[in-house]
């Protein structure tokens, strides 16, 4: 049970700061970086009203999984879950879906506002799972 409630919250703790990671070069009007906006208008399609909080949803449950997955694999090595080895984690899952977002939501994507973001979107998303390991990481290292 301890397990599963540290989990959840660092899943929860890394998706709210990774949230605002993607977030922040829109803000400062550094890019126009909306990877959120952009996978859920991949699931109800573009130009839907619905695609934000369909894309926040997602965004939010595949945090929260994300951290049974970084459990999970780590389970399988002799190595603690810390914030070191979610940084490791987070660093790798980053350039996974800095490639998948160029791929699937920058070239292919239904609506062509997504198709020419420019390299922040994928330093954003980098950086954002960078973070998102390091506190999942934080989080979990109190199972110990």
């Amino acid at each position: 049970m301890k397990t599963l409630v540290f989990l959840l919250s660092g899943g929860i703790a890394g998706t709210m700061a990774m949230t605002l990671f993607l977030l922040l070069p829109r803000w400062l009007g550094w890019a126009h970086v909306d990877v959120i906006r952009a996978g859920g208008s991949l699931v109800v399609g573009p130009g839907n009203r619905s695609a934000y909080p369909v894309g926040m949803g997602l965004h939010i449950g595949m945090g929260i999984g994300f951290a049974f997955v970084y459990y999970g694999f780590l389970s399988l090595s002799s190595l603690p879950f810390n914030a070191l080895t979610g940084l490791l984690l987070g660093s790798i899952h980053g350039v996974i879906a800095m490639l998948l977002v160029s791929i699937l939501i920058m070239e292919h994507h239904p609506n062509s506002k997504y198709h020419n973001r420019g390299p922040a979107t994928g330093l954003a998303q980098l950086g954002a799972h960078m973070v998102y390991g390091t506190i999942v990481g934080s989080i979990a290292s109190l199972l110990r």
